[in-house]
């Protein structure tokens, strides 16, 4: 109730039921034949019947435990990044082991799934945004727009819970624009090449220490019985 009255356009998603004696946990939504075993839209028409209205919420999850999806497209979308990438947009740079600096570049909510991937929660205005070709040339960058959604805290998934790294109520339930998060999103991008960069000019290879001079032992002449015994009879005859 709490995300429709922000604004955020919510609806059921199918709960993870834990795993019995015979069967793995699966995630069940209430519709009859649904074989879906992963989290999903418990409505049939989701897209259409998610809402704002508090009212309606309430009659929702009166019936089921249902999971908390957002409905992206109306007017919040949401850009997924690696954990890497997400963390140095939020954090800025580690200035220790463990440490991450207090502020980074952006200052919006963000989600983080169990999987490690990052959700940004951005602001679209008229239009839906579109990821800049640096962003977007990227296998493990998401853009969840139009006919798309994502689990919301405290959703969970099989591996554990979704959890915020930033909730909305600290940063006043403002959310950055779309253009402000790829921005922040790019620099961290551009940092982290910089920082890899920068780690491998420094390698330093150690020459590996010069081998021991080889000690060169001098044979030993041996003459075989055969040839002391020429060389007697070579004198005999000589002396004849």
């Amino acid at each position: 109730m709490r995300f429709a009255e922000e604004d955020w356009t919510v609806t059921p998603g199918a709960w993870l039921e834990p795993a019995g004696d015979e069967a793995p946990s699966r995630f069940e939504c209430g519709r009859p034949g649904c074989v879906t075993s992963s989290c999903h839209p418990a409505l049939a028409h989701w897209d259409s019947d998610a809402t704002t209205d508090p009212a309606q919420v309430e009659e929702w999850w009166q019936d089921a435990p249902y999971s908390l999806l957002l409905a992206t497209g109306h007017g919040i979308e949401v850009i997924e990044v690696p954990a890497l990438l997400g963390a140095r947009a939020v954090c800025g740079p580690v200035t220790g082991p463990g440490r991450p600096s207090v502020t980074g570049a952006l200052r919006g909510p963000v989600a983080v799934t169990p999987q490690d991937r990052w959700m940004f929660f951005v602001r679209t205005e008229g239009e839906a945004a579109r990821l800049c070709p640096e962003l977007s040339s990227r296998e493990d960058v998401l853009c969840h727009a139009t006919d798309s959604w994502v689990p919301l805290p405290p959703t969970r998934l099989r591996s554990g819970p979704v959890r915020w790294e930033v909730s909305p109520d600290d940063v006043g339930w403002r959310l950055p624009t779309s253009d402000q998060a790829q921005q922040a999103l790019l620099a961290a991008m551009v940092a982290l090449d910089a920082s890899l960069l920068d780690s491998r000019h420094s390698r330093t290879i150690t020459p590996a220490p010069p081998a021991p001079a080889a000690t060169v032992y001098p044979m030993t002449l041996r003459r075989s019985a055969r040839s002391t015994t020429d060389a007697s009879m070579e004198v005999l005859r000589r002396a004849a």
